[in-house]
């Protein structure tokens, strides 16, 4: 069945339209699920940047795929995840050296008293796995003292290795043979790396068939 060995339960939640801070998408929104054995499921998806999953609601109850190395491709609106490892990346731009994003976060946890009225912040370690041992981490919406900040990387795949291309340095070091070129293209298009469209701009030229 495709619940038992696609999906686990984590948790059962209100389904609150409330803004989410932890998830990709800003909601729940409909999508397609691609096994790598041609079946295709459709569900409302995100992903959780905290646990790095990929969850699903089914009216009742939040659950996440558990084996990522089954699925070949989550479609959500035109946006495309891709399996690595345990985590999914986006996939921004496909080629011979594709372009993703890997989803990561920052994480403000809340004050634990330290008596005197005094607080003192919380380990991120301790104070998210108590989040996601009672389920909180899988509800749309956080206790309001924690604070998530999603980050990323962008990631490039090249000779079968995902190598980050954040800044103009490590991309001169993806592609060493075309260290002028990447120089002039970010200098006369004032190339800016936390600008999604940039990035992908810059990639697009820098496979093979770009130049």
């Amino acid at each position: 069945m495709f619940y038992a060995s696609i999906f686990s339960v984590k948790a059962q939640r209100d389904n609150r339209l409330v803004a989410i801070s932890h998830y990709v998408l800003d909601s729940f929104t409909m999508g397609k699920v691609k096994l790598k054995s041609g079946d295709v499921y459709s569900q409302p998806l995100n992903y959780n940047v905290l646990t790095n999953e990929m969850i699903f609601w089914n009216g009742q109850r939040f659950m996440a795929i558990a084996d990522p190395k089954d699925v070949d491709t989550v479609f959500i609106d035109t946006r495309k995840f891709i399996p690595v490892e345990a985590k999914f990346y986006e996939l921004l731009l496909a080629g011979p050296n594709p372009l993703f994003m890997e989803f990561n976060y920052k994480i403000e946890d809340p004050p634990v008293s330290v008596g005197y009225g005094n607080a003192s912040p919380t380990t991120n370690v301790t104070s998210l796995t108590s989040l996601v041992t009672s389920g909180g981490v899988y509800d749309i919406k956080l206790p309001d003292d924690f604070k998530v900040t999603p980050t990323y990387n962008y990631l490039v795949r090249k000779d079968g290795r995902y190598e980050k291309v954040n800044s103009a340095s490590q991309v001169i070091k993806v592609f060493p043979g075309k260290k002028n070129f990447i120089k002039e293209f970010i200098k006369t298009n004032n190339t800016n790396f936390s600008n999604k469209p940039d990035v992908i701009r810059l990639m697009q030229q820098l496979q093979p068939d770009g130049l």
